[in-house]
């Protein structure tokens, strides 16, 4: 990584700049003084971008996200120097650049490679809030609905997903994202202020966390969800039972991936997954002991939480142990170990309420852990 461009990004980190604004300023700075900023190292050399323009607070999201001058902020140079700064373990890392990616780098750090990951990514809610969105707004609003529909129905069973492939043979972030523009006032003005929120604090140095090579790809979920909860709770089970692989199987989804592909396709598919997977089992594992170092169940779990900053995703309970919180409940998970169970649990809100309480406790909770990182940056 350039030495001034380090500096410039330590400097902004310290200040705070990050706490305010998301890492997508990263990637598409305004001030016209840093248009070095405005494009790609690869190899040496710089790649132009194009200039983001905003439009408003949840299309930026999307054009971002998708759009030509996006990127993946969990792993710009700004979020490893974070994480540099404020996990302990991490501390005498390297960064390092990432395999044929543009602008994105992970640390290095005795023969281990650490990644950044979003923690409740804002895809699979956002399809589902605006699925539920649709279902209230049927008969209600007339005038309001018919504009909303043409860019949001579910099929005919009540399937709370999207269904604009009807339309369009494109996924649903694609649609999105080509049809941004003209979604923007229909879609926005049925969007809680909570939900817009939301999408500003995905990319928020408060969701994002430090894991080890493969983590953040094999617990990749649309079915149960990338959310911090769905992470936390089984972590919390692993360490609890000091090291039982069925939680991180359960985490990673071993056994219930499926794919809508030609046989071949399938057997292919299945092999790579399932590299994935085993390398995410062990590398997790060795993640845990270097946070943890010799401790085992309560002990480990409470300094695992501790050393992330990821107390406010969870509440203490009688005996002074974290338990993970359900976004769209805002209550601790009351689970008790050994558990009762050996299946997936659901961590997706299922109604329009409970995603709007979904949408309240991750801002709240990434909001303040953006606090404590930034407090954290300032002992350093």
């Amino acid at each position: 990584m350039n030495k001034e461009r380090q500096l410039r990004e330590e400097e902004r980190i310290r200040a705070g700049y990050y706490q305010q604004h998301n890492y997508t300023w990263q990637y598409v700075l305004q001030p016209e003084e840093y248009q070095d900023l405005l494009s790609r190292e690869v190899n040496g050399k710089h790649l132009q971008i194009y200039p983001f323009h905003p439009k408003n607070n949840w299309t930026d999201f999307i054009r971002f996200k998708e759009g030509p001058a996006g990127g993946d902020c969990d792993s710009s140079a700004a979020t490893m120097l974070t994480f540099k700064m404020v996990y302990t373990y991490l501390n005498d890392g390297k960064i390092i650049p990432q395999s044929k990616k543009y602008n994105e780098y992970q640390i290095e750090k005795a023969g281990a490679k650490y990644c950044g990951d979003t923690m409740t990514s804002g895809w699979t809610p956002l399809k589902r809030y605006l699925a539920y969105q649709h279902q209230a707004l049927q008969g209600k609003n007339p005038e309001l609905f018919d504009d909303f529909d043409k860019w949001v129905k579910v099929k005919d069973n009540g399937v709370p997903i999207t269904n604009f492939e009807n339309d369009c043979k494109r996924g649903f972030r694609e649609y999105c994202y080509y049809f941004a523009e003209q979604m923007a006032a229909p879609v926005g003005r049925v969007l809680s202020s909570d939900c817009k929120l939301f999408l500003e604090n995905v990319w928020n140095q408060g969701n994002l966390l430090p894991v080890p090579e493969f983590f953040n790809k094999a617990r990749a979920s649309d079915e149960y969800g990338d959310t911090i909860d769905r992470m936390l709770t089984y972590l919390y089970y692993f360490i609890m039972s000091t090291g039982d692989d069925k939680y991180l199987k359960l985490l990673f989804c071993v056994d219930e991936k499926k794919q809508k592909k030609r046989k071949k396709d399938i057997e292919e598919a299945e092999k790579a997954t399932k590299a994935v997977e085993t390398k995410a089992v062990k590398k997790t594992k060795d993640w845990i002991r270097q946070v943890c170092g010799e401790k085992t169940g309560e002990g480990a779990w409470n300094t695992f939480v501790e050393i992330h900053l990821l107390q406010p995703f969870c509440k203490l309970d009688e005996n002074g142990i974290y338990i993970p919180v359900c976004m769209f409940n805002n209550q601790p998970l009351r689970y008790t170990y050994p558990p009762y169970y050996e299946k997936q649990l659901r961590f997706l809100p299922g109604t329009l309420e409970e995603c709007e309480c979904f949408f309240r406790t991750c801002n709240t909770a990434i909001l303040e852990r953006s606090r404590l990182i930034q407090e954290k940056i300032k002992e350093v």
